[in-house]
């Protein structure tokens, strides 16, 4: 699902984990080390080996998730802080030579086997929380998104397309309560863009997919066959396009874009994903 980013991090609500774990087996497969971890906090993992410390994981071979403590109360995983993700990836380049390189390239629905191994290993992160809702709005401490990412994800469920958004399917809802009642189309979707952290300065270095996740495959939906899915992916891509097309005007008086902003839907699990690059 990436391509030439050493570090990916993912936010919003909808599929974030899938995500994670999609991207680590892709790695993983391709035959390169991984960390995976979360800035905030997640339910036990099922799907990898595990590193508990303070510390960074040692080197090894294949995918670890890496926490650092577990929650009393509820039994997530506490991961490390958003400075002890950056400083790791610092030393994981400064092992190499490198230095943090904003503006990498990123792909979405390309195998990494044809990428050549670049990097000591590969960081993917979870930096947000939503407690398995389907849509996420921020509050001002929100999201932890490490700074030496190369890419950040906005995920938000594709089936809300469509349909009327209700306060239970968003976390933190407060945020965005002249959401809350409204159809979810391309000029909804472009409001809640463009106050996201996508836009936010502090990341505009940052490669930026925004990723609208199909949490259902066919199999869930026999109504649907593969060429009406594509159309209907095609068509929700055209329609926030054309939306942005109309937005430049005013977004070019924006002081603050990604370097790079793409726009993707599909099923992480299943790995089908459409995009379209807006710049």
């Amino acid at each position: 699902m990436i391509r030439r980013v050493q570090v990916v991090t993912f936010i919003g609500a909808g599929g974030k984990t899938t995500c994670l774990r999609s991207i680590t087996q892709e790695l993983k497969s391709a035959g390169q080390q991984v960390i995976a971890t979360t800035t905030t906090k997640v339910f036990p993992e099922q799907h990898m080996n595990i590193w508990k410390s303070a510390d960074p994981p040692e080197e090894q071979d294949g995918a670890c998730f890496w926490y650092v403590t577990v929650e009393d109360k509820s039994g997530k995983w506490i991961g490390p802080s958003v400075e002890a993700v950056d400083a790791a990836i610092d030393a994981d380049r400064l092992s190499l030579g490198c230095h943090a390189s904003p503006g990498a390239s990123v792909s979405l629905s390309v195998s990494l086997r044809i990428v050549p191994n670049l990097h000591k290993r590969f960081w993917v992160i979870e930096g947000d929380g939503a407690r398995g809702l389907r849509l996420k709005c921020w509050e001002s401490h929100e999201p932890q998104i490490p700074l030496r990412s190369d890419c950040a994800v906005l995920v938000l469920d594709r089936g809300l397309w469509g349909n009327v958004l209700q306060p239970d399917q968003v976390h933190r809802s407060k945020r965005c309560a002249d959401l809350i009642g409204r159809v979810l189309n391309a000029e909804s979707a472009w409001r809640y863009f463009l106050r996201s952290p996508v836009f936010a300065p502090q990341y505009e270095n940052l490669s930026w997919v925004i990723f609208l996740n199909s949490p259902r495959g066919l199999a869930e939906t026999p109504d649907l066959t593969d060429n009406h899915e594509l159309v209907r992916d095609i068509d929700l891509l055209r329609d926030l396009s054309h939306k942005w097309a109309e937005l430049k005007a005013e977004a070019n008086h924006l002081k603050q874009k990604p370097i790079h902003l793409r726009l993707a839907v599909g099923n992480a699990k299943e790995g089908v994903i459409q995009w379209c690059d807006l710049w």
